[in-house]
């Protein structure tokens, strides 16, 4: 039997994915989207090959563009929507994944083509924080932790709650064919991905038991289709990643009542442009920062948060003379964002001086 918070985290995974679909991220489903042998698969999920050990890839993606000076990068995403703090525990396994799979070489033998290397890194989704040790932890050894907790993501957290609770009712029902029935969790993300249209593979081998039918499909089908309504009808409808010189990425959408479309508007005119920053103390009790154009403050608005951890160096470098300094080197001088539109990918740099840094509200 699969848990409520675990069908939640699922679900919330599968729609990360789609959320950020237009930074560039594509969905790898089955060991022929990689032709150079670092998938493989067992039983009903995808594996990544490492130094050491495989590892489980159930929300594994390719970015379409390559940074300068780097390897190809790909990302996994972990979620996590529970009551408790995310710990320290999730953000060691991350750790010891992407360590494992990007010490993976092997020397070619003569003669044979030369294989492709990536660079794996990790994105840990949380929508009740993370703890301080955790937060520590991510920070030295550069895991990335989102929180989304506050205000400016409540729209996902409903959405996604709804449909798992849905998944969740489904499954009890079953007990009546069979007193351990769970729904195979790589049937629920194939059928999730087919709805949102995430990627054109198809996992093939997915095992499901003797009890399943096509009227279990059918339920399944309508409730991804309706997560597909709620996510493209709310009022984010796409996360941008932003890419700052720090040991975190920021997730950003947009700020109610503006729109995605009101930044896109203004970056087709401005792909690099001077912003402003403001500190907001949400009604959730999680700090929540604002940028927006300098010149035109009116334009657009993105939001995003950080964790609290981060939020205590933050507050220390605004205290002291090296502010300045601190900020400007070290966390948000630059906000580098990558948008994929119909095959072509579009660079927006967002630029800030530490004087920009407006006091929270």
């Amino acid at each position: 039997m699969t848990s409520l918070a675990a069908i939640r985290g699922y679900l919330l995974e599968e729609a990360l994915a789609w959320l950020v679909r237009t930074s560039g991220y594509r969905l790898l489903v089955n060991v022929h989207d990689d032709p150079d042998g670092a998938l493989t698969s067992a039983g009903n999920g995808l594996l990544v090959k490492g130094r050491g050990a495989n590892h489980q890839a159930d929300t594994l993606g390719e970015f379409a563009f390559v940074p300068p000076f780097s390897l190809p990068i790909r990302l996994f995403v972990e979620a996590k929507f529970r009551n408790e703090t995310t710990g320290i525990y999730d953000v060691r396994n991350a750790f010891g994944v992407i360590s494992d799979v990007n010490e993976n070489y092997v020397q070619l033998d003569p003669g044979r083509r030369p294989r492709r290397r990536y660079r794996y890194v990790y994105t840990l989704f949380s929508t009740s924080g993370f703890s301080t040790p955790a937060q520590e932890y991510a920070i030295a050894h550069q895991i990335s932790l989102v929180d989304l907790s506050g205000d400016s993501f409540a729209w996902l957290r409903r959405t996604v709650a709804i449909a798992a609770d849905r998944v969740y009712s489904l499954e009890q029902s079953l007990k009546t064919r069979s007193a351990k029935a769970s729904i195979p969790r790589a049937k629920l993300r194939e059928i999730v991905r087919h709805q949102l249209e995430t990627t054109s593979s198809t996992q093939v081998g997915i095992n499901t038991p003797a009890w399943w039918s096509e009227d279990i499909d059918d339920a399944l089908s309508q409730v991804a289709s309706d997560l597909g309504y709620g996510l493209r009808t709310a009022e984010g409808r796409e996360l941008l990643l932003g890419f700052p010189p720090a040991p975190f990425v920021l997730t950003l959408t947009a700020q109610s009542p503006y729109t995605m479309e009101h930044f896109l508007t203004f970056t087709q005119r401005h792909p690099r442009h001077a912003i402003g920053l403001r500190r907001r103390r949400a009604d959730s009790h999680v700090t929540q920062w604002e940028l927006f154009p300098r010149e035109s403050p009116d334009a657009y608005r993105l939001s995003f948060t950080l964790p609290d951890r981060v939020e205590e160096w933050i507050d220390d470098s605004e205290r002291y003379r090296m502010r300045a300094r601190m900020v400007e080197e070290s966390l948000l001088s630059t906000i580098v964002l990558y948008r994929l539109d119909q095959g072509a990918v579009t660079v927006y740099q967002l630029d800030y001086e530490p004087a920009e840094l407006r006091p929270m509200d």
